[in-house]
């Protein structure tokens, strides 16, 4: 490999497909076809002569002997990252596909600016020797749809079920409530990355960092207005970039009024959740940041919008929710008033008291599907 480009190996099973994957290439400046072929025995010999660093394949769940070569390749090219190409969107699919080594999962919609996003990330994680974590934001539409209870649970299940390492953030400044709900008090927030901006390095945010269970670290929010004035967007991209260093995974829980640090977070984010309501205003306002992000430049794929409160009286149904929003919501979360209001009262997330309820059994799903690991687009 070049000191600026990667090997891309390509492997195609229809001629509609490899004639994608060869243009998907062809527009990513980091990368370099290597090869396409649609033999598996020829892709197989290549990808161990080669040693490429992407393996570029369009992925069919009934393709014969197709998993059995990806398992094979996941020892015999350890430094390759297979990126798939499918038309199955199905979460049972896309999930058996991580399992098999898949680093991204690309749907056959993927534009070629999603592609090259995928080159460069896998490109710096190869050139800093470990990867960064994944940033996540999560926001509301609008308030009072239970974002912050969503992102205390999606942290929760990630960390002590999944494994995972955690950072949570709260970036609603001025009225953060992320610390209320886990009955943490705050002596120590972001306030102090603005303070002693001069001199952070990881050691001194660190000690910033409230520790809500082994594996789950939180930073706080200064929660109040005159405070958080203070707080300015190289602030919060500092903190995150420490963040992402030393967690795999950082979930940053974002206001529904959007200023320069949250339209920062929001450029930075792998994905973004939009939660919202199955009510006409919440729908309506969660189309509207749809329409904000594509103007903002965001790819397709990119936010992705998650009903709250599903089944509850007079909601919308699920036909007329998706042709609203002229997208599959990425997940529905069922009507559980009852569990979320005991979870607040007890400043505990829902998943960690009540995981067999079926807010948090559906949270769960949510949560296994953002940690596959599939670049932006479930």
């Amino acid at each position: 490999m070049s000191s600026k480009q990667s090997q891309v190996l390509a492997y195609h099973l229809t001629r509609a497909g490899g004639e994608r994957l060869r243009q998907m290439v062809a527009a990513a400046p980091r990368a370099r076809l290597a090869g396409l072929v649609n033999s598996a025995e020829e892709f197989e010999r290549k990808a161990v002569q080669v040693q490429p660093e992407i393996l570029l394949v369009e992925y069919d769940p009934n393709s014969l002997g197709l998993e059995d070569m990806l398992g094979r390749l996941r020892r015999s090219v350890p430094g390759g990252s297979v990126v798939a190409y499918a038309q199955a969107q199905e979460p049972d699919v896309i999930l058996r596909a991580m399992r098999l080594g898949v680093r991204e999962y690309l749907p056959a919609s993927v534009e070629d600016q999603q592609f090259n996003d995928t080159v460069q990330r896998l490109w710096r994680e190869s050139a800093a020797g470990h990867a960064a974590g994944r940033l996540l934001a999560v926001m509301g539409v609008k308030g009072g749809v239970g974002t912050s209870s969503l992102v205390l649970s999606l942290a929760w299940i990630a960390s002590q079920e999944l494994g995972s390492r955690v950072a949570l953030i709260d970036l609603d400044l001025a009225k953060g409530d992320l610390a209320s709900l886990l009955d943490l008090p705050v002596r120590r927030s972001l306030a102090q990355v603005a303070e002693d901006y001069k001199r952070l390095d990881s050691l001194l945010l660190d000690s910033l960092l409230h520790e809500v269970a082994p594996g789950l670290r939180f930073l706080a929010a200064p929660g109040d207005a005159v405070v958080a004035e203070e707080i300015k967007t190289p602030h919060v991209e500092r903190a995150l970039e420490h963040l992402q260093d030393n967690h795999a995974l950082v979930l940053a829980d974002l206001p529904p009024r959007l200023e320069e640090a949250g339209l920062a977070t929001l450029d930075r984010a792998e994905l973004v959740l939009l939660v919202t309501e199955p009510t006409v205003l919440g729908l309506k306002a969660a189309r509207r940041v749809l329409e904000l992000g594509r103007s903002l430049g965001h790819r397709n794929g990119k936010l992705k919008v998650v009903i709250n409160r599903y089944g509850a009286k007079q909601c919308v149904p699920a036909r007329e929710v998706e042709r609203v929003l002229a997208d599959r919501p990425l997940a529905y979360l069922p009507n559980d008033s009852a569990t979320l209001m005991q979870a607040a009262n007890a400043g505990r997330p829902a998943a960690r008291d009540w995981p067999r309820s079926k807010w948090s059994r559906e949270t769960a799903k949510l949560a296994r599907l953002l940690l596959a690991g599939q670049g932006g687009t479930p």
